[in-house]
């Protein structure tokens, strides 16, 4: 009798247990089952906010739920992404940002509101290199050029602009800086499409660009493109040298990437799931031709959430501390 007693509740435990895990599948298999959120942290047009526009369509035809892109600029992009945090981890509110959001807003702005432990990797959609550009008729051929030029003009003689105070053209541009000896007077635009214009009215001597941002003016001669911050040739840009093969150690050898992130105790599930789709997209000939036209690199292997926080790992271990030795602080 107790024999069978102890059966009846061994297969009372088994039939809970099966009946919690075919409850959690079924949850599971039923994501999503309603529209889905991607906040970009910047207004509509700007390169994050194309990246999220071009995704959007395609995630949508394979999630079959609906995709909005939602723009919500401000503080850097920290009015997002802290929206973003204070939404449900349920795979319904995801975040397309970008190289520095994570590793550098935290540090230098004081309540920024969020952390990039708040946040779990998905995967990335565009890669590209920063552009070290200056104007069309600048007498500057290589960056050694301009190092030299900065370090005779000495203290405010020279002007470099950036397309924001804080964000990663910023640093990078400051460790540049620091190869003429801090020399170069730095001026903040509100974006990559006003810095584009001050260096076209020479109100600056030179500055860093993202590829989506440069391509088009650089194709076409009004800017120049010296540099090219990465370990090595971007296959966007094959003919221009890289800070390092001019004798210039120390740049911030990190793509400027754009990327899907969702708040960080979204299910694992559902975090495989929107990265193999999303590493599907990418991987598309047609997407990729086309994120080639507006000046980006789909990632065409490995786009996993794994990879894209060994990523973020090497970001952390070395853009905050930069940050800090730059001495940037923000309200």
């Amino acid at each position: 009798m107790r024999i069978l007693t102890l059966i009846g509740r061994l297969f009372t435990a088994g039939s809970l247990a099966l009946g919690l895990g075919v409850t959690a599948m079924a949850q599971g298999s039923a994501y999503p089952n309603k529209p889905i959120r991607l906040v970009v942290p910047y207004p509509p047009g700007g390169a994050t906010d194309v990246a999220a526009r071009m995704l959007s369509p395609r995630l949508q035809e394979e999630l079959g739920q609906t995709v909005v892109v939602e723009n919500r600029p401000g503080a850097g992009g920290n009015i997002a992404m802290y929206n973003v945090v204070q939404s449900g981890a349920d795979g319904y509110t995801l975040a397309m940002t970008l190289t520095g959001m994570l590793s550098i807003n935290p540090v230098i702005y004081k309540k920024a509101g969020f952390a990039a432990s708040d946040f779990v990797p998905v995967a990335r959609v565009s890669l590209a290199p920063l552009l070290l550009v200056v104007p069309e008729k600048s007498p500057y051929k290589s960056v050694q050029d301009l190092l030299a030029a900065g370090k005779k003009a000495g203290k405010g003689g020279m002007a470099y602009g950036s397309a924001g105070a804080g964000g990663l053209s910023h640093l990078a541009s400051e460790s540049i800086n620091g190869h003429a000896n801090g020399n170069f007077t730095h001026v903040p635009y509100k974006g990559g499409a006003p810095l584009v214009q001050a260096l076209m009215a020479n109100e600056v001597a030179w500055g860093l660009l993202g590829t989506g941002d440069a391509r088009s003016f650089v194709q076409s001669g009004k800017l120049k493109a010296i540099g090219q911050l990465r370990n090595g040739r971007s296959e966007l840009w094959p003919d221009i040298p890289t800070l390092t093969e001019q004798g210039v150690p120390g740049g911030v050898d990190f793509d400027v990437w754009f990327g899907v992130v969702a708040p960080a105790k979204t299910p694992a599930p559902v975090v495989k799931l929107l990265g193999e789709k999303i590493a599907k997209i990418t991987a598309e000939p047609a997407f990729r031709q086309r994120l080639n036209d507006l000046g980006g690199v789909a990632p065409a292997t490995g786009n996993t959430p794994e990879a894209f926080a060994d990523v973020l790992r090497r970001e952390l271990a070395v853009l905050p501390k930069a940050a800090q030795e730059a001495g940037l602080q923000l309200d």
